[in-house]
């Protein structure tokens, strides 16, 4: 990364009320084809869910629909730092 670039950042606020965003989706847009990611936070297993879509075409008319898939689970706080002062 070069020394000013700086990274995005998102949180997604309170995801659990109704009328929140529940889903961050990251797109690349580059030379190098590469399939979108949808990560959400999994409250019932404490942790990042990572998805990427399975359908990626539909009939002209039909509802686009594509059925997010898990493909990785980063659990919460999976790096706590040891009382050692080593990483877990």
């Amino acid at each position: 990364m070069a020394k000013n670039a700086k990274p995005i950042l998102v949180d997604l606020e309170y995801p659990r009320s109704e009328d929140r965003p529940k889903h961050v989706v990251i797109g690349l847009v580059d030379v190098r084809a590469a399939d979108d990611i949808r990560i959400s936070y999994d409250f019932d297993r404490d942790g990042w869910k990572i998805e990427q879509a399975s359908r990626f075409r539909w009939e002209v008319g039909e509802e686009p629909d594509p059925d997010w898939q898990e493909v990785a689970f980063i659990q919460a706080w999976a790096r706590r730092r040891e009382e050692n002062g080593g990483e877990s």
